[in-house]
């Protein structure tokens, strides 16, 4: 949960127009009838000099946005056609509940384009106001406290006890993600630490602003600063 869910718990130098006069200019046209075979080659050699440099110029640039720097030399010898580079497949979501534990979302993402009974669904009340839910809840079948892992690797950068959202966590990832952890009961991992994907991170827990969920992680993922429904990222129950 951030600040945008919930409330806080106490936001050169001016040239001129002015030019010299323009010099006089001496009358330089060749009289009819004197144009020389080198006059006329002259017309034509200047711009092909300067179509030639733009050629080159353009063929620099593409080489290094190609090759990221100058172009290398490749003796044809070395070109093995039968290699490919390697790939690395890009981590998707998974959820963020220890191995073996059943669970449920008690509560859902409040969807800014979903239908007003969808939307009321999504809403948390708190000191008699009402909230959008910027993420969901998560709680163990038995209502139980149960392990809460990372949704994604990455590196922690934000260890904290928050007096209305309880112990949070958030882990910054590849692609642009953050994921926040928050309603947890204890916490594992300092900030500044890699964790893996299915990591333990800490334990499910309570927080004052969703009492009345009980014992309960709240998740939130947010990418390039913008909010996302989990629902969309995680794999389907």
């Amino acid at each position: 949960m951030d600040d945008k869910k919930h409330p806080t718990p106490s936001q050169g130098s001016h040239g001129t127009n002015d030019s010299a006069p323009e010099p006089e200019k001496p009358n330089l046209k060749a009289p009819v009838g004197k144009r020389t075979r080198t006059t006329r080659s002259r017309r034509w050699l200047y711009p092909a000099l300067y179509l030639g440099a733009a050629a080159v110029i353009i063929g620099l640039v593409y080489a290094k946005t190609q090759f990221g720097g100058a172009a290398p030399a490749v003796s044809p010898n070395a070109i093995d056609t039968n290699t490919t580079a390697p790939t690395t497949a890009a981590e998707t979501f998974v959820w963020p509940v220890g191995g073996g534990t059943g669970f449920k979302v008690s509560l859902g993402y409040f969807e800014p384009n979903g239908s007003a009974s969808e939307q009321a669904a999504a809403l948390v009340k708190y000191d008699n106001s009402y909230y959008a839910h910027q993420g969901i809840d998560i709680k163990s079948d038995t209502a139980a406290a149960f392990n809460v892992t990372a949704a994604l690797s990455g590196q922690v950068t934000k260890v904290e006890k928050n007096p209305l959202y309880g112990e949070t966590v958030e882990i910054s990832s590849p692609g642009g993600y953050v994921e926040k952890y928050e309603s947890l009961g204890d916490v594992s991992v300092k900030q500044g630490e890699d964790v893996s994907q299915g990591e333990a991170i800490g334990t499910s827990g309570t927080c004052q602003f969703e009492e009345g969920q009980g014992n309960h992680l709240y998740f939130q993922v947010n990418q390039d600063g913008k909010v996302q429904n989990p629902m969309d990222l995680l794999p389907k129950l």
